[in-house]
């Protein structure tokens, strides 16, 4: 066997002697190459303030930037020096102040702005009547109207106005610093008004329509959206009508000399006797004709106990026979199908509003008479409603259009004269009579009170106190008292002296 010699052998082991060193200068070199030899960080600022504030919610700008932060909250992370902190709050001035930052030094602020004059505002009080027993936020402030509360932090706040004998009122007002609030109430006079709404009763919408007073003096009101309403003076009803109606929206309110109430809807009409309801919707009822719309505007009655239906597409008649009632559609003979108003006078005429082509009258002996901008000197064609003076003389009242404002109008039967006594660019939407021929005019504007044109009462909410500006609907009840349906101010009677 041969072996190696001892050069080989010493060879052999300088090689791997070699090897060694080659490999491990590698290795080193590799280590070094990943070893950084760049300074540690230094450590990061520890400068530190806590900020709180009265009333809190302040947000934090730290040389006019927003940190995001709102008080009681702390900036920290801070390096020595001098800094601006400004605090932020809606209805509140800006406050600004400089602190000196030391690391390693924790600091803390608070600021109490109801301290600072500068940063609260006031509240002017005025009534009408004055008197009138001041609360903030349901405190009494142990003022009366006229006053001026003072030294009241930024924010939104409840005023509210007790008087004897006057409905209280209450209004929001926003305070800012350094500045003051006006604000100004008229107190309803309960005395003369009293108002139902949603929040004093259990009426269930603000939004009314329309109504009418039957016999026994219950009030029937129509609604936007919640069907027909009752009241009795105590208790709210109207169920046993609303469950019944082909539509809950209420266009118009009648009651006939039998004491029936009817009521008209987008899709039909139906009648009420006081224990049932009858139904004439936009289809066959009995032996009625198909309704040539659906959409009642106006409802009335003559002494012979007809009924004149009015509805967007024509006026439609029903009489009493022997064999029951009968139908009759008016076509031709009126100008216009869109019907908006029907009254029947004392002398047996019929009196036919429509929405662009004036007035339509029918007497007792079938004639059809016809009024309008073109042939007399009524100021509009858009009729609105009609009701008859104790003299005799017609009332119409208009709806608005952009020449004309609403205005009304008298017929003596031979001539017509315009009555300006209503705010220009209104709509009537009811005209009421008394029994002392006062003038009570419901309307887009206010509901508007005259016995002559120089003395003119337009009620509003500014010198009622009530929100009566959109008046829709006008009765009497046997007492005197007048009733007013209003859009949003729900259900207003006047409790006047007669």
């Amino acid at each position: 066997m041969k072996t190696k010699t001892d050069i080989e052998i010493i060879f052999q082991r300088i090689v791997n002697y070699l090897l060694v060193i080659l490999i491990s200068g590698i290795v080193l070199y590799s280590c070094r190459r990943q070893i950084s030899v760049t300074p540690p960080d230094a450590p990061p600022p520890s400068g530190f303030i806590y900020i709180d504030s009265y009333p809190k919610g302040f947000d934090i700008y730290l040389d006019g930037k927003d940190r995001r932060r709102i008080t009681p909250d702390s900036l920290t992370w801070l390096s020595n020096g001098i800094y601006k902190i400004t605090l932020k709050k809606d209805l509140f001035r800006d406050s600004s102040f400089t602190i000196n930052i030391l690391e390693g030094k924790k600091k803390s602020m608070y600021i109490d702005f109801s301290k600072n004059p500068l940063m609260l505002g006031s509240i002017y009080c005025e009534s009408n009547p004055v008197g009138a027993e001041i609360f903030i936020n349901d405190s009494s402030t142990g003022k009366l109207t006229p006053s001026t509360l003072n030294n009241i932090l930024p924010g939104n706040y409840e005023i509210r106005y007790n008087l004897r004998n006057y409905q209280g009122a209450s209004l929001n007002v926003l305070v800012s610093s350094y500045n003051k609030s006006n604000i100004k109430m008229t107190l309803a006079d309960t005395t003369l008004w009293k108002v139902f709404t949603t929040n004093n009763s259990s009426i269930k919408t603000n939004n009314l329509t329309c109504l009418g007073v039957d016999k026994n003096d219950v009030v029937w009101i129509g609604t936007d959206d919640h069907g027909v309403i009752s009241f009795n003076g105590n208790l709210w009803g109207g169920s046993e009508v609303t469950g019944a109606l082909p539509d809950w929206h209420i266009n118009c309110v009648a009651v006939d000399n039998n004491n029936m109430i009817f009521f008209g809807t987008n899709n039909g009409f139906v009648t009420y006797d006081g224990s049932q309801v009858e139904i004439y919707s936009a289809g066959l009822h009995g032996s009625a004709p198909l309704l040539p719309n659906p959409t009642i505007e106006a409802i009335a009655f003559d002494n012979l106990g007809n009924w004149y239906i009015g509805t967007q597409g024509g006026l439609m008649e029903s009489s009493i026979t022997q064999d029951g009632r009968i139908w009759m559609m008016f076509q031709s003979v009126i100008p216009d199908p869109f019907i908006t108003s029907l009254f029947y006078d004392n002398a047996g005429n019929l009196w036919v509003g429509t929405h662009g082509y004036g007035i339509a009258k029918l007497d007792i002996n079938n004639n059809w008479e016809y009024f309008y901008t073109g042939n007399s000197s009524i100021i509009n064609n858009f009729i609105r409603t009609f009701t008859q003076a104790p003299s005799g003389d017609i009332w119409v009242g208009f709806g608005s259009s952009v020449v004309l404002g609403g205005e009304l109008a008298t017929y003596n039967g031979t001539t017509w004269q315009n009555s300006f006594v209503i705010p220009s660019s209104s709509q009537t939407y009811a005209i009421l009579i008394d029994k002392n021929n006062t003038k009570w005019v419901a309307t887009d504007q206010g509901l508007v009170k005259f016995n002559t044109s120089s003395n003119v009462i337009n009620f509003n909410y500014y010198n009622t106190g009530i929100n009566i500006n959109n008046a829709t609907g006008l009765a009497q009840d046997s007492k005197g008292n007048i009733w007013i349906s209003t859009y949003g101010g729900g259900l207003v009677e006047y409790k006047g002296n007669y």
